[in-house]
């Protein structure tokens, strides 16, 4: 349980600050590829540093919902 916490305050610390520290913006409905590829480079670009496995995906998928994508992440 303690570890969800943990978690789950890593994920709002990613929330609060992401749009802020990268500029990049929240997907609308129509959204064209180029944006949605922005979206998955500013994910790359902000959880590449991330050493756990487990810890980076958490961190993309975060990262994708705050951006409105809705897509499977893939941290290769």
């Amino acid at each position: 349980m303690k570890k969800l916490a943990i978690l789950f305050g890593l994920a709002l610390s990613f929330n609060v600050f992401a749009d802020v520290q990268d500029g990049v913006t929240a997907l609308s409905d129509d959204a064209t590829e180029a944006q949605i590829q922005l979206v998955r480079d500013g994910a790359k670009n902000r959880c590449e540093e991330v050493d756990d496995e487990d810890q980076r995906e958490i961190c993309v998928v975060d990262y994708y919902a705050q951006h409105n994508l809705e897509e499977a992440p893939s941290c290769d």
